[in-house]
């Protein structure tokens, strides 16, 4: 795809991906059990995902957009996690506002995303039964841009890349609460290794798990 490309997020970039991202996900079942009201879902949302690019950011970047090479506007993205990256604390999400949305969310809605954090990638793990592994997640195609095979050449591109800079990591996994997301990874060589319904309180949603191996 000629005028498509793929580079590393920046920083000035991650409310505008958040905002992208926060488009998506607003229908996704379990972002939805986070937040008590409905009409806060939205608003949080868009802190989630500005503060998730902030701390999986933090170390190294780990996050690409998508861009149309003529108007170098962002039209995806993904972020791909190495095996040792992402360990955050409670209190990393401190210098980002963490007072500010206990007193919007409620610190419930805190609890609630930090487990379903948790949570998700327990699950995983037992399906994949390794705790070396890349994480793919966060993949996101603007509405008007999908069909066309651009989420599916940019993933693809990274993998290539990886598969040919890590000779010894060789497992990607990921999590999925959409059927149409199954088939689109399917599409890539990913298997589906395990799948059912996610128990979160008096709530459920149901998931996949998927793994690909070089």
């Amino acid at each position: 795809m000629n005028n498509i490309h793929v580079e590393k997020i920046q920083e000035k970039e991650f409310e505008q991906v958040a905002l992208i991202l926060a488009n998506a996900f607003e229908t996704n079942a379990a972002y939805s059990l986070i937040f008590n009201h409905t009409n806060k879902l939205r608003e949080g949302l868009l802190w989630l995902f500005k503060t998730n690019l902030y701390l999986l950011n933090r170390r190294q970047t780990v996050t690409n957009v998508i861009k149309e090479s003529n108007s170098n506007s962002i039209i995806g993205t993904f972020s791909l996690v190495p095996p040792e990256g992402e360990k955050n604390s409670l209190s990393d999400y401190l210098p980002i506002g963490l007072p500010g949305f206990i007193l919007k969310f409620g610190i419930k809605s805190l609890f609630k995303m930090l487990k379903m954090r948790d949570m998700n990638k327990s699950v995983l793990e037992k399906s994949i039964q390794a705790k070396a592994y890349y994480y793919l997640s966060m993949v996101v195609i603007k509405e008007e841009y999908r069909g066309k095979g651009i989420g599916s050449f940019a993933v693809k591109k990274q993998l290539n890349e990886l598969s040919e800079t890590d000779k010894n990591r060789r497992i990607v996994g990921l999590t999925t609460q959409l059927p149409e997301n199954v088939m689109f990874y399917s599409r890539l060589g990913f298997k589906n290794i395990g799948e059912g319904y996610i128990i979160f309180k008096e709530n459920k949603y149901y998931n996949w798990n998927m793994k690909f191996v070089f």
